[in-house]
């Protein structure tokens, strides 16, 4: 009993993040929907524990720990400015439509590159 307390309060925390983490990339939580292919609702849900899976979960799960890196770099209010900014680093590409491909690990190389200061 304890560990399935312990399991749906971490699906709860974990979903809260994501959700707080598109809402810092986006504004609200209709547009991280739109970006990820949801409605609103599904969003609502996340936040509240329920998981989600396919693409819409994968691009939640990718642009939470992307922002959770980039708060690390910038302020919260640069972070949206960074994601739908040209990124010489991504072949002068948009970093959430980078994201939104799927392509994880090029979006954080270059929160890398920006972190470390260098510049393509």
């Amino acid at each position: 009993m304890a560990g399935d307390a312990t399991a749906r309060a971490r699906r709860i925390a974990f979903g809260r993040a994501a959700v707080d983490a598109g809402e810092v990339a986006f504004g609200t939580r209709s547009a991280l929907a739109d970006w990820a292919g949801t409605h609103r609702s599904q969003i609502t849900r996340v936040a509240n524990g329920q998981t989600v899976g396919g693409e819409e979960g994968w691009r939640l799960a990718a642009l939470a720990a992307v922002v959770t890196a980039l708060l690390a770099v910038y302020d919260a209010d640069a972070v949206p400015g960074w994601l739908r900014g040209s990124n010489s680093q991504l072949g002068d590409r948009r970093p959430i439509d980078v994201l939104a491909e799927g392509d994880v690990a090029a979006v954080m190389a270059a929160v890398q590159a920006a972190r470390t200061g260098v510049f393509a």
